[in-house]
């Protein structure tokens, strides 16, 4: 008997804020072994990481905001989102290219920044731009 040919796995792209972290886990726990991809979860301090059970070919990512400065002049460190916006829209830049992979899951969190709300539709045009298909969700 022949071996099975594996199938790729889905790439994924999870970005979300520390009150995002129940809905990260879960997902992360339904991602099949074969997914590989980021996460990037946006927090205020240190002492907010913690391990998620990603699988083996996601990466997770931590952006702790006081550890970044902000772009706006009056703040000490990042704003709430500002971290994240930046990391996804450098993903993005990355891998929203013609002839790449051709199926990308997308879930993006931090509903109330709105750094977030440009962030998004410019993953979502630059996703579909390239030609991929698109699934992407936003969080709550």
């Amino acid at each position: 008997m022949a071996p099975s040919r594996q199938q790729p796995g889905d790439r994924v792209l999870i970005a979300g804020a520390v009150e995002d972290l129940p809905e990260i886990h879960r997902l992360l726990e339904d991602l099949p072994e074969t997914a590989y991809g980021q996460v990037f979860v946006e927090v205020a301090l240190e002492e907010q990481v913690r391990i998620l059970p990603a699988p083996p070919r996601v990466t997770v990512s931590w952006l702790v905001r006081s550890d970044r400065p902000s772009a706006v002049p009056s703040l000490c460190f990042a704003d709430h989102g500002e971290a994240l916006a930046a990391a996804v829209l450098a993903w993005a830049g990355e891998w929203c290219l013609a002839d790449s992979e051709p199926r990308t899951i997308v879930w993006i969190g931090c509903s109330d920044s709105p750094w977030i709300d440009q962030t998004r539709a410019a993953v979502q045009h630059g996703l579909t731009a390239a030609g991929q298909q698109v699934q992407v969700e936003f969080g709550g």
